[in-house]
């Protein structure tokens, strides 16, 4: 499938509006399209004026304070994260433009801050770009930090083989005056879906190194054709930013129909042809002539999906014997869930959950009947006429319409978020149906060649008294009255005699 250039226009996740820029020009391909970044621009929380030792909402601060717009001085008037537990306070006298020195406040520690996010829906394989604005501190009480020679802090992800940085130095101002740098920009393949990227300034100061104006793409992993509808990968769960256990989502998302929404993703999802398969009987002619049958067929479409793959899988984990500790061979655990043929089976509001969600994406968001369900399993049945010619066989396939669904379940008020996948029959477009002949094989000839199975031919244990007796002859019957016979033997050196 060729590649397209997307535009996404992306609602809520996990409860606040995406809002994505456009990345400088000729840093990814013509292919490229956005990934999108919670909250970017860093506007919440709104902080009135001064600085607050807060994060931003959707990112982890760790020694962070959150700027407002007028401290930030950013040309866009955007708020700014800065890289430092430095004091939290108010503007100083002068204001905007001032002298930039903070009033002390509670929470400041001058400690080195750190500011990562998750780049959410870019796969593992993917080739992204990072772009950011960055400035020195504006304030002047930095002791013996001076923003004024320029400040370097590290950005990092997480690599193949441990974790890739990358340094990066803000430009140099006049002490306290901020001096924004618009379109930093940082490139990597993800090793990891969902990946982490951090922003770390390593030295202790009250005056850290200012962030904001974030936005990435991405050149997409390629789509994942070749993976087998019973062996999907594994469903991966967050709470916020941090991985937590699978089963931990599902458990929640029962609560009520509503309780999570599913966002699909239309970048891995796609409707196929499954690999034809046989059904029903075959046909093998061996006789002289055409044979004509009437008679049903039937055939199933089953749904698969990643969440009872999981619970399946964790199940036969917990059944397994475990290695022998001080009391000897310990006994399996019981299983965290019963195991079920599909999530509509073990887990209804779940299902209900991706049903809405995949409707909506299909363009109809008020969730109303429609030409394209999400279907969890269909039963078909076809009446067939069948002539089989001799010296052939009939047979019959069907290629099912299939599904491949991939997308988030999310669940807003715990901050929660799970990758699914599931691979259902299609309800937009229908089986393809076969009813194929064909000579026949080595096999199916040789059958047909072979003579009847009987265990004796002829069976001498049955018919007239007479055969009973002389099994290898067959008696000839007795002259009639009144006519005479007579026996001349033959000789090859005299004539025959004449009587």
């Amino acid at each position: 499938m060729p590649r397209r250039t997307l535009t996404y226009c992306l609602s809520a996740m996990l409860g606040s509006s995406l809002v994505l820029g456009a990345l400088p020009g000729g840093a990814l391909a013509d292919d490229a399209v956005d990934a999108p970044i919670e909250n970017p621009d860093l506007a919440r929380p709104h902080v009135p004026t001064g600085a607050q030792s807060i994060a931003p909402d959707g990112w982890d601060g760790k020694n962070t304070q959150l700027y407002s717009a007028a401290l930030a001085a950013h040309p866009r008037k955007l708020q700014a994260a800065s890289l430092s537990g430095g004091s939290a306070g108010t503007l100083g006298p002068g204001g905007p433009g001032g002298p930039g020195q903070l009033n002390p406040g509670p929470g400041g520690n001058g400690a080195a801050g750190t500011l990562s996010t998750r780049l959410w829906r870019v796969q593992k394989g993917s080739h992204v770009t990072v772009a950011w604005d960055d400035s020195p501190s504006p304030l002047r009480n930095c002791g013996a930090d001076d923003p004024a020679k320029g400040q370097q802090y590290r950005v990092s992800v997480a690599g193949e083989q441990g974790e890739v940085t990358q340094d990066f130095t803000t430009d140099t101002t006049t002490a306290g005056t901020a001096k924004w740098h618009e379109g930093r920009s940082y490139s990597f393949t993800a090793a990891e879906n969902n990946p982490k990227i951090s922003w770390a300034y390593e030295k202790a100061s009250a005056c850290g190194p200012l962030v904001t104006h974030f936005r990435a793409a991405q050149d997409p992993a390629p789509v994942p054709y070749d993976l087998k509808k019973a062996r999907l990968p594994m469903p991966q769960a967050y709470q916020g930013h941090t991985p937590i256990e699978p089963r931990l989502v599902a458990q929640d998302c029962l609560a009520g129909p509503r309780t999570c929404h599913f966002e699909k993703d239309d970048r891995y999802s796609y409707r196929y042809y499954d690999r034809p398969r046989m059904v029903g009987q075959a046909y093998i002619n061996c006789t002289r002539n055409p044979i004509t049958d009437q008679r049903p067929v039937n055939w199933e479409e089953r749904p698969y999906d990643n969440i009872t793959q999981y619970f399946a899988q964790k199940d036969t984990e917990s059944q397994k014997p475990q290695q022998p500790g001080p009391q000897g061979l310990q006994q399996p655990t019981a299983p965290q869930q019963p195991h079920h043929i599909d999530v509509k089976q073990g887990f209804p509001n779940i299902a209900t959950q991706i049903a809405a969600g995949f409707t909506r994406a299909d363009g109809n968001p008020l969730e109303m009947e429609t030409n394209n369900p999400l279907l969890y399993g269909r039963k078909e049945q076809r009446n067939l006429s069948v002539t089989v010619q001799p010296g052939e066989v009939s047979w019959i396939e069907v290629q099912a319409a299939r599904e491949r669904l991939a997308g988030t379940l999310i669940h807003e008020s715990k901050h929660e978020r799970m990758d699914v996948f599931a691979d259902v029959p299609s309800g937009s477009f229908g089986d393809r149906f076969y009813q194929r002949t064909g000579p026949m094989s080595k096999v199916e000839l040789a059958r047909c060649a072979d003579a009847r199975d009987n265990s004796r031919t002829p069976d001498n244990t049955i018919g007239a008294p007479t055969l009973r007796t002389a099994a290898h002859l067959v008696p000839v019957g007795a002259a009639p009255e009144g006519i005479k016979t007579r026996t001349v033997a033959l000789t090859a050196d005299g004539p025959l005699a004449r009587h």
